[in-house]
């Protein structure tokens, strides 16, 4: 079996519409994150945070800390 086919089938063993991978380095193995923590919209290509309904690029619910934001072509 190749290798892509393995990791493949490892990732979509329970997994819900919208859900994300990430590798866990403690774990050494990939882990689905919750979809009430990290949501992807494949559709309409949106990544909500705490989201599951994202209706922007990227939408966060919940309080963000940032250094830098670039809006509008203005650094704040």
């Amino acid at each position: 079996m190749e290798v892509h086919a393995i990791i493949d089938s490892r990732l979509k063993s329970g997994t819900a519409q919208g859900q994300i991978a990430f590798w866990d380095n403690t774990l050494k193995r990939w882990v689905n994150a919750e979809t009430s923590e990290l949501f992807w919209d494949d559709t309409n290509k949106r990544l909500g945070i705490k989201n599951t309904t994202p209706t922007s690029a990227l939408d966060v619910t919940g309080t963000v800390t940032m250094t830098r934001i670039l809006a509008g072509g203005v650094t704040e």
